[in-house]
C-alpha cells in the first residue's frame, strides 16, 4: 500500500512526471511543472487568493466540511531551505509530490518516506498542510498525528509559512495528537494555537451520510412522530432526534455525533443525513416546505432544489427490493450461555446474541464481555402460540390495516403480548440465571432478532432493551421480558421491515440477558475502519463521559473522537475533537486509545465471516469503560458498511 503522508484524512492520488528547474530569490527553489496549458504546479509563496485557489483542493474525505487545503514540502538538503506549495489536486500526498518532483529515486516506497521524513530529527524534508476552515474564517498549519517534529522546528516552520503567505498573520498551528500537544506546551505563548472548539463552533454544515434523495420537505420541532412521516419525506428537525422513522433524508439543525444513533441508522439505510445550523428556520429551506425536492449531501456542501414528479418517480422505482425471509429455527428451547453460541446460531438466537458468542471466543486476546445468557426464539414463539397471538399476527398481516395506517393494530398486538402470562418455569429460570451473573444487581434484557444485522437490512435501534433488578418481583421481570418481545411489533420496526420487504411472519425475538455495567465511567462506539479514507486503514473511536450518551447526544454535545491509522509502523492517535463535557482533559488516555485500537483490529479479524455474508467492510462496536480498573467491556458488535467519500 502506498503511504499517504497528508494531514488528517486525505486520499492518495496518482502522480505525473513533470519537469523542474532551480532558481528564485533568496536561495529558494522554484519548481515549475507544466501541463499542456503551461500552468504551474508548485510555487515558493502564496501571495494572494488567486495563488491559493490555483493550488488548493477541497478534499472529499476530510472530517470537516467547507475546508480547502494546500500542502507544502520544505526541502532542507541545500544551503538554504527551499519552499514548495504544490498543487494539492494533482498531488494528493506529500510522498507523490516529493518522490516525483524533488527527490526521484531517493525513497524506496511510502514506508521508507515515512521513516525518513516523519519520525527522525535529521530529515531531508518538512512536510505538512495548510487548511482553510471557511466557516470559521481560520487558517491552520497541521502535521500528520505521528509526525515527531521537534518543538523548535514546529515554531520555525510556522514562522516561515506565515512569512510566505498572504494570510500569515492569521495562521495558527493545530495540534492533531497528544504528541503535538506536548510540543505546544513546550513552546508556550510563542506559537499561536488553533482551538478545536473555536473551529468547530463556527461550522455551519456537517455532512454525515452522503448521497441524494427525493421527497417532500417536512419540518418538525420537538419529538418526531413515526406515524406522521415516511420514506418519501425529507425531514428537517430542530434537534438531533433520539429515534428516526424511515425517511428519505434527514437535516438536523444541530450537529450530530459522528456515530450517533441517527447517524449510524442513516448510514445503515443508505439515506442522506446532514446538519445545518439553524436549518429549522432557514428562509431558503422554508421556501420549499411541503414541496417535492431533491437533496444532495456532499462532502463539502449540499444542494437542495425543487424536483419534478417524473424524476422522483424514476428514483423511487430504482429502489425496488426483493422479499427477504429471515432465518428461523424453533427447535432449540433451552436457555444457553451466550459464550456457547456462534455464527451458526443466528436462526435460533438472533445475530446480536450469536455475535456475543464470537466475542467470547476472543477472551484470550484481551476481549472482555459482560456475562450473559440467551432466551431463544422458541420461547417467544411459544408465548405467542400459547395465547393465540400468532393467529392475530397472521390476521393483521392479511388485513387492510397493514396497507393503511397500522398504528392501532400494532399497538393491539403489543398489548396482547404484554398482557399474556409468562410461563412460570421460564420466569424462575430467568431469575436464577440472572442472579448467577448479577447477584444483587441489575440485568439488561436486550433484543436479538432474526430481522437485524442482515444483508441490506441492519435494523439498528428498532427493538427494545430493558433494565431490571434481578431481585425484582415476578411481575416486573415478566414485564421486562414481554416488553422486549412486544417490540417486534413496534411501529418503527414494522415500517422499516415493510419498506425493506422482510417477511414479518418469520420474524422472531430472542432475548440476550446480560449483567448491567453499572460501574461504567464512560461509554463509546467505534468502527473498525477509517470512514474518511479507504486507502489508509484505521479505526474511528467516539467516547463520552458517564451520564451522557455517545449515540444519542442532545443539544450541541459532542463526544471525544479519535482516529487511529492502523497501517503505520508508529501509531499516533489523532484527536479529532474533545468531548464537550470534558473540554480540557481527555476521557481516554493515549495508551487506552491504542489498547482499544488493538481490540478493534482483533474483533474485525474475527468477524470476517459475518462481514462477507452481510456485504460489509467494518464492524460497529459498542463498549463501556468500567471502573476502577478502567477496562473496556464490549457489549455489542455487528457488521457495518462504510461508504467512503469521493471513492469506493
Amino acid at each position: 500500500m502506498r503511504l499517504a503522508a497528508t494531514s488528517l484524512a486525505f486520499i492518495l492520488g496518482s502522480c505525473g512526471a513533470p519537469t523542474t528547474r532551480s532558481g528564485g530569490a533568496q536561495g529558494e527553489v522554484v519548481t515549475e511543472h507544466r501541463t499542456e496549458h503551461g500552468t504551474e504546479h508548485a510555487i515558493p509563496r502564496i501571495d494572494d487568493e488567486a495563488g491559493w485557489d490555483r493550488l488548493a483542493s477541497r478534499p472529499q474525505n476530510h472530517h470537516v466540511a467547507r475546508t480547502s487545503v494546500v500542502k507544502f514540502a520544505i526541502d532542507l538538503r541545500g544551503e538554504e531551505p527551499a519552499f514548495h506549495f504544490f498543487d494539492s489536486r494533482r498531488y494528493e500526498s506529500h510522498y507523490d509530490f516529493v518522490s516525483a518532483e524533488l527527490a526521484r529515486g531517493v525513497f524506496g516506497d511510502g514506508m521508507d518516506f515515512y521513516r525518513r521524513v516523519y519520525v527522525v530529527d535529521d530529515r531531508p524534508f518538512i512536510v505538512g498542510s495548510i487548511l482553510r476552515y471557511e466557516d470559521a474564517g481560520a487558517w491552520t498549519f497541521e502535521l500528520i498525528s505521528g509526525d515527531d517534529l521537534a518543538a523548535e522546528r514546529i515554531l520555525w516552520t510556522w514562522r516561515a509559512l506565515a512569512a510566505r503567505t498572504f494570510f500569515g498573520e492569521a495562521l495558527r498551528f493545530r495540534p492533531t495528537s497528544d504528541l503535538h500537544l506536548a510540543r505546544v506546551a513546550a513552546l508556550g505563548e510563542r506559537l499561536p494555537v488553533a482551538r478545536d472548539d473555536e473551529l468547530y463552533g463556527a461550522l455551519r454544515y456537517q455532512p454525515v451520510q452522503l448521497g441524494a434523495a427525493f421527497g417532500t420537505l417536512r419540518f418538525v420541532r420537538g419529538a418526531v412522530a413515526r406515524g406522521a412521516l415516511g420514506p418519501r419525506d425529507v425531514l428537517v428537525t430542530d434537534e438531533v432526534p433520539d429515534d428516526l422513522p424511515l425517511v428519505a433524508a434527514l437535516i438536523t439543525s444541530r450537529f450530530q455525533a459522528p456515530l450517533a444513533h441517527v447517524a449510524v441508522l442513516s448510514s445503515n439505510r443508505g439515506t442522506p443525513d446532514m446538519a445545518l445550523r439553524g436549518a429549522i428556520d432557514d428562509p431558503a429551506l422554508r421556501a420549499l416546505e411541503g414541496r417535492l425536492v431533491r437533496l444532495e449531501v456532499g462532502a463539502q456542501d449540499f444542494a437542495l432544489r425543487e424536483a419534478t414528479r417524473d424524476e422522483a418517480d424514476a428514483a423511487w422505482a430504482s429502489e425496488a427490493r426483493a422479499t427477504f425471509t429471515p432465518p428461523r429455527d424453533l427447535r432449540a428451547t433451552a436457555l444457553s450461555d451466550q459464550c456457547t453460541l456462534g455464527v451458526d446460531d443466528v436462526p435460533t438466537a438472533g445475530a446480536k446474541a450469536a455475535n456475543m458468542g464470537v466475542l467470547c471466543g476472543l477472551a484470550s486476546e484481551g476481549i472482555a464481555v459482560p456475562p450473559g445468557f440467551v432466551i431463544p426464539f422458541a420461547r417467544y414463539d411459544a408465548h405467542l402460540r400459547a395465547h393465540r397471538i400468532d393467529a392475530r399476527v397472521r390476521a393483521f398481516l392479511a388485513s387492510d390495516a397493514r396497507r393503511g395506517d397500522p398504528t392501532r393494530a400494532l399497538e393491539a398486538l403489543r398489548e396482547a403480548i404484554r398482557r399474556a402470562p409468562v410461563d412460570p418455569a421460564l420466569l424462575r429460570e430467568l431469575r436464577a440465571r440472572g442472579r448467577a451473573i448479577a447477584p444483587g444487581g441489575r440485568i439488561i434484557l436486550r433484543s436479538s432478532t432474526n430481522a437485524e444485522d442482515l444483508p441490506g437490512f441492519t435494523g439498528a435501534g428498532l427493538y427494545a432493551s430493558v433494565l431490571v433488578a434481578v431481585d425484582a418481583t415476578d411481575d416486573a421481570l415478566a414485564d421486562a421480558l414481554r416488553e422486549v418481545w412486544a417490540s417486534v411489533w413496534a411501529l418503527g420496526a414494522f415500517q422499516e421491515r415493510e419498506h425493506y420487504r422482510v417477511d414479518h411472519e418469520r420474524v422472531a425475538m430472542a432475548v440476550l440477558v446480560q449483567r448491567a455495567l453499572d460501574e461504567s465511567i464512560a461509554s463509546g462506539v467505534a468502527i473498525s475502519a477509517n470512514p474518511y479514507d479507504r486507502v489508509r486503514p484505521g479505526v474511528l473511536i467516539n467516547v463520552q463521559a458517564r451520564g451522557a450518551s455517545v449515540t444519542g447526544a442532545t443539544s450541541d454535545q459532542i463526544p471525544e473522537q479519535w482516529l487511529v491509522l492502523t497501517y503505520l509502523p508508529t501509531r499516533e492517535p489523532e484527536l479529532l475533537a474533545r468531548s464537550s463535557l470534558s473540554p480540557t482533559a481527555p476521557i481516554l488516555r493515549r495508551d487506552e486509545v491504542l489498547a482499544l485500537t488493538r481490540q478493534l483490529e482483533t474483533i474485525h479479524r474475527a468477524f470476517t465471516r459475518q462481514l462477507t455474508a452481510a456485504g460489509s467492510n467494518a464492524v460497529d462496536v459498542e463498549m463501556m469503560l468500567t471502573g476502577p480498573e478502567r477496562r473496556f467491556v464490549i457489549v455489542q458488535a455487528r457488521p457495518y458498511r462504510v461508504t467512503w467519500r469521493g471513492r469506493e
